[in-house]
């Protein structure tokens, strides 16, 4: 057993609502320096199309429509790195494409292009989520992202009355490109998140090879980041 801190969250139709919480957890098969938030799986995905404008400075939302294409992932009860397909068979099936804006109003889709790709699910308010943006500023700033690697943050939960508000400001320096998630979160529920941090690892068909729940350490990022490089 290992003590961790934990946010305790509930997904409701707008936005989640945490508060942090300490406690303590079973260490899993690869278990991440933090456990997530845990949240309800109470959403459907959006078939509004999101705004094409492409305004070259912050447009004033801090959310906006999320356009889902394919079948929506399952959610997981596994904290820390999921990797194996015993254990979350969600893993070999394709994600959905994403297809919103970033915080100046242009397009930005998540889709199947060739690449590979880690897909973060962010809120500002939660502080593993502030410590793990951190954490990737710093490690693409040493040179140790490898070019085969493209990174994506998708905002959620936006809540004007919490800590580190607003997201746009938090987010104008992540070093990959921005999405914003609809006030629904329509997104990262589609995506499958129960928890947050929350990632997703693809290759360039869009193919789940694995994801995280929770905060990584250093080493557990540079890990994910080369094995998706190396295919």
């Amino acid at each position: 057993m290992r003590s961790h801190k934990v946010l305790s969250v509930a997904l409701t139709s707008a936005l989640l609502v945490g508060a942090c919480a300490g406690s303590t957890v079973g260490e899993p098969t690869r278990a991440a320096a933090n456990p997530p938030t845990t949240a309800a799986d109470d959403g459907t995905p959006s078939s509004e199309a999101p705004n094409t404008e492409a305004p070259s400075t912050f447009d004033g939302q801090q959310s906006d429509a999320v356009s889902v294409q394919g079948d929506p992932l399952p959610g997981t009860d596994q904290p820390g790195i999921i990797d194996d397909a015993a254990v979350d068979p969600a893993l070999g099936s394709t994600a959905p494409t994403l297809s919103g804006t970033n915080f100046n109003g242009q397009a930005v889709t998540i889709a199947p292009d060739g690449r590979a790709k880690v897909v973060y699910f962010l809120a500002h308010w939660c502080p593993h989520c502030r410590a793990e943006v951190e954490l990737i500023e710093q490690l693409v700033a040493d040179g140790e992202l490898p070019p085969e690697v493209d990174l994506y943050a998708v905002s959620i939960a936006v809540r004007s009355d919490a800590d580190n508000f607003p997201p746009s400001e938090w987010l104008g320096n992540f070093p990959g490109t921005v999405m914003r998630d609809s006030a629904e979160n329509e997104g990262a529920v589609a995506s499958g998140m129960s928890g947050i941090p929350y990632a997703l690892y693809l290759d360039g068909d869009h193919v789940l090879l694995s994801r995280s729940v929770g905060s990584l350490e250093r080493q557990q990022v540079l890990s994910q980041w080369r094995s998706l490089a190396n295919g």
